[in-house]
């Protein structure tokens, strides 16, 4: 099957990490990437393993080793405004994530190859940049091309 993977890029607002995961989790049930059960194995996980990173420009990389994922995915939203998280090495500290990685990968080897992919992608700064001034349409196969 090579490296195929579907990237899904969307922009919106959301209130909190909560919203945000449901976001992308709706985006990813509506390509068919995901079951709808992805969502709340996304939120269980990141209640307990929070995944923000105090990167130059914050993300957050939420995700679920989950038997609901169809095709191995990623949904990108970008926040039109920041959205707390709670960092991956500190849970008392919180970020204000400007773009989110919600991972849909099947299998779990592939989940940490890859999961260790995104993370070098958002230390780039100029790529997370990039992330934020492309238009929407053109997010999808900029990541494509990028994280490998």
């Amino acid at each position: 099957m090579g490296n195929e993977k579907k990237y899904i890029a969307i922009e919106a607002e959301a209130k909190d990490w909560k919203e945000a995961i449901a976001k992308c989790g709706e985006a990813l049930t509506a390509n068919a990437c995901v079951e709808e059960k992805f969502i709340e194995d996304c939120l269980i996980r990141e209640a307990e393993f929070p995944t923000g990173l105090p990167t130059n420009i914050p993300v957050a990389i939420p995700h679920a080793a989950s038997d609901s994922v169809n095709i191995t995915s990623v949904c990108v939203l970008r926040l039109n405004s920041p959205v707390k998280f709670k960092r991956m090495d500190d849970a008392q500290e919180e970020i204000e994530a400007k773009v989110v990685f919600n991972l849909a990968i099947k299998g779990n080897k592939a989940h940490l190859d890859y999961l260790q992919n995104l993370i070098g992608f958002v230390m780039n700064e100029e790529k997370v940049n990039k992330c934020l001034s492309l238009p929407i349409e053109e997010l999808a196969a900029y990541l494509s091309e990028n994280v490998e």
